[in-house]
């Protein structure tokens, strides 16, 4: 959808890691990143998976700072997408949304940035309540697009995103 939407002078590659711990998508930053440049972004989409089920203490910033020191263009965040299969772990969600907003705030890591999905509403996730339907996903290619240097993605040759999350891939 993200490709169809930025045209064919645009590349966007989608790397789809299914159930994988972030830490593998903080490792592969490093060779993903090795032949961008700095108009290039990187676009991590990932769910409120086992990370908060099964680490009550999980730590955004833990997470960010390592990024941050890892890759030097531009990385944008989708927060994590609510949860209306279990409505419990909304409380979790929002706390690490809120710490990923505030942990951006340090230094050096001004090529880090979230992109925000509060305005995805109920009616746009699939029946079940934990993958995004297509009016979904296609809200969220929107807000990315709009996220890529304010909407106007001109310069921009390579968009990859990696999807962490137990979906399939959509944006590719």
């Amino acid at each position: 959808m993200l490709q169809n939407h930025l045209g064919t002078e645009y590349e966007v590659m989608s790397i789809f890691k299914p159930n994988a711990p972030f830490e593998n998508i903080v490792e592969d930053l490093e060779n993903l990143g090795k032949d961008l440049t700095k108009k290039d972004h990187i676009v991590i989409v990932r769910g409120p998976e086992n990370s908060l089920e099964r680490n009550y203490h999980y730590s955004i910033e833990k997470d960010l700072n390592i990024i941050a020191r890892r890759a030097d263009h531009t990385v944008r965040f989708v927060n994590l997408l609510r949860r209306h299969d279990e409505s419990w772990m909304n409380r979790k969600v929002r706390s690490v949304n809120l710490r990923l907003n505030r942990a951006l705030l340090g230094h050096g890591m001004s090529h880090l940035s979230v992109i925000d999905t509060t305005t995805i509403g109920r009616e746009e996730y699939m029946t079940h309540g934990l993958h995004l339907n297509l009016r979904g996903k296609r809200k969220l290619m929107l807000l990315i697009t709009d996220k890529l240097d304010g909407g106007h993605v001109s310069g921009v040759s390579s968009i990859p995103v990696i999807i962490h999350a137990r979906a399939a891939p959509f944006l590719g």
